[in-house]
């Protein structure tokens, strides 16, 4: 009623009034638009703490329904707050979420404000009083046009037609509404999906249906017409509701449906007229063309909406569909369409894998040789200290790795050939840090220590930083590592020909080294991601089986908002030996075993980090 007082006054003062706002998403960005009902001219300037954008709006009068509206929550706007500012200026105040770079253009009968759209996809918003052309961009608005005319509804014997801001139930007030098209029947919204066309509140008790179309064809200035078998009474309470939405919902509980017919005339029947209709209707072809995905990704989906007589096809050239199916069913099919063909956002995921590698060595030996200094006699050498290094060879030839002794060429020569009555000589350390060598001698035998100690510390830090871009759910993989050959033999092939030819020999390609997969799925403004992380090695085995390949993986779903970093922990690897070896029973005597004994120590750490940021890629505003 408010707002209907100040329409009238400003139709009295000259002045233009402000009658409805709306928030909606165009592509990548976000359109207010302020509808009028005239020109005006307007001042805008932003404030911080919190960030605003003000719209002063001058020669007008506010003829909103309220003045502030709290919890908008969308497009980057947190509330809107609208006042007489001054007599002839009316204040629109946007609270945003952050500051943007925006731009305001003056329309004959609108105001519109775009600004890059920092939150991702959202619903639209609107109050008051609009046009589908109001609450969208040229490039999205339908095809259907828009009546001019307003007309104002009296309340009828059957039913009470009164505004959405009516104070109590049964009062009828007249009030002016645009007359929008009503979309066909197939393509009503979904629920999630606001409808832009009036609101009603009505009233229906035992009203005859065909009674309850009229009204609407009056409240809606369409011409709707009964078929012979609608019949039946009508009780409904509907409050504050799109009158498309409205119509469609009493029509649903009557078992009855809608279509729009090619001159304007919207048919209801019951469901299965149409359908019979459907068989018998002008078989129609149409294109249309897919901007965002292929378009023979659509095609299953959109075979569920067609007739038995229908088909479509794909246009590979022009990525469009070919339909060819009733027209009825066509107009169903079209919003569909519109619905599956969206753009589909992209992700940058910038990952950061952090490979750490900690060994610690500590070795500590005493050993001792008693030889005899006298030499045999027949031209050898004595007994002297050999270091044996074991090593890896392919003695045989048939690919697998064997184990062997060889021994080193520099020794130290003692002489003697006596056998060693106490020895642990051939226990040293490979490469001691320290080293002490005592000698003694004792008649004709020669007592030899060494005192051995080692102790190293090593540090490995691999990083690594790709950065990859996929769309929504499309995944990407990141590898950093290597291609490892692995020969495969063929034992069998040899068994089988039995002529002695040696086996066949394959090889085959193993993927090693860190490894990340990831699929995300933009859910507004957060991004849930599929990830699976991998690092592997290889490293000889200690059988002839030649290699192993260790590996620590890791699989989970997380959900990220944008721009935030996401840590997988967990891929940690601890492996700690400890061996002694010495001179038996005398290496355990407490206290002194450890002067008949060398102790080896070691501890490898390595670490996996994998830190993933996913950032959703927004576009300029063009």
């Amino acid at each position: 009623m408010n707002a209907l007082i100040a329409l009238w006054m400003a139709v009295l003062t000259g002045l233009t009034s402000v009658r409805g706002v709306s928030v909606a998403p165009v592509e990548d960005h976000t359109e207010v638009v302020i509808a009028l009902d005239g020109p005006a001219s307007v001042s805008h300037f932003t404030l911080e703490n919190p960030t605003r954008l003000v719209l002063d709006i001058k020669g007008a009068r506010h003829a909103l329904p309220r003045d502030r509206y709290m919890g908008i929550d969308r497009g980057g706007i947190r509330s809107i707050r609208t006042s007489q500012f001054q007599a002839s200026v009316v204040r629109v105040v946007f609270e945003l979420a952050a500051p943007v770079r925006y731009s305001v253009e003056e329309q004959d009968d609108r105001i519109v404000v775009t600004f890059p759209n920092p939150a991702g996809p959202f619903e639209r918003w609107h109050t008051g009083t609009l046009t589908i052309a109001e609450t969208a961009s040229p490039a999205a608005q339908p095809t259907a046009a828009t009546q001019p005319a307003a007309r104002a509804v009296e309340p009828g014997s059957s039913a009470a037609v009164r505004p959405a801001a009516a104070a109590a139930p049964g009062a009828a007030e007249a009030s002016d509404f645009r007359r929008t098209a009503l979309p066909p029947a197939g393509a009503y919204r979904s629920p999630q999906q606001l409808s832009q066309e009036p609101r009603i509140t009505v009233y229906f008790q035992e009203s005859p249906i065909q009674d309850v179309l009229a009204t609407f064809a009056e409240f809606s200035g369409r011409s709707i017409v009964a078929g012979a078998d609608v019949s039946g009474t009508v009780t409904a309470d509907i409050r504050d509701q799109p009158w498309d939405v409205a119509l469609r919902e009493i029509l649903i509980s009557h078992s009855l449906a809608a279509v729009e017919t090619e001159s304007g005339i919207i048919r209801v029947d019951k469901n299965e007229k149409l359908r019979e209709r459907e068989k018998v209707e002008e078989l129609v072809t149409r294109q249309f063309p897919i901007r965002y995905v292929p378009a023979d990704s659509l095609v299953k989906t959109v075979e569920a909406f067609l007739s038995e007589r229908g088909k479509v096809t794909t246009n590979p050239t022009a990525n469009a569909l070919v339909v060819t199916d009733a027209r009825s069913v066509l107009d169903r099919i079209e919003p569909a369409i519109m619905q599956l063909d969206v753009r589909r956002p992209q992700v940058t995921i910038a990952a950061k894998i952090i490979y750490v590698d900690r060994t610690s060595l500590e070795e500590l030996g005493f050993v001792y040789d008693l030889k005899d200094i006298e030499g045999p006699g027949n031209g050898l050498p004595g007994n002297s200290l050999n270091q044996i290094t074991r090593v890896w060879i392919d003695s045989n030839g048939d690919g697998v790795m064997q184990e062997s002794e060889l021994f080193q060429q520099n020794f130290v020569n003692f002489g003697g050939e006596s056998v060693a009555a106490l020895a642990n000589a051939n226990d040293r350390l490979a490469a001691p840090a320290l080293q002490i060598l005592t000698s003694l001698a004792l008649g004709r035998f020669s007592l030899i220590s060494f005192i051995e100690a080692l102790r190293q510390v090593s540090l490995s830090d691999i990083q690594a930083h790709p950065v990859v871009k996929t769309m929504d759910n499309v995944e990407a993989r990141i590898q950093v590592g290597e291609e490892t050959p692995i020969r495969v033999i063929d034992v069998g092939s040899a068994a089988t020909t039995g002529t002695g030819v040696p086996p066949r020999a394959t090889v085959q390609m193993k993927e090693t080294g860190v490894i990340l997969r990831v699929k995300p799925h933009v859910t507004g403004d957060h991004i849930l991601l599929d990830l699976h992380a991998e690092r592997s090695n290889i490293a000889l085995a200690p059988s002839d089986i030649g290699l192993t390949f260790q590996t620590q993986e890791s699989q989970t779903q997380v959900l990220v908002k944008d721009g935030e970093t996401v840590v997988i922990g967990g891929l940690t690897l601890v492996e700690k030996t400890e061996s002694q070896s010495g001179i038996p029973i005398l290496m355990d005597i407490p206290g002194i075993g450890a002067l008949f004994r060398t102790t080896k120590q070691r501890e490898v750490k390595r670490d996996l980090l994998i830190m993933v940021t996913p950032h959703i890629v927004k576009d300029s505003v063009r």
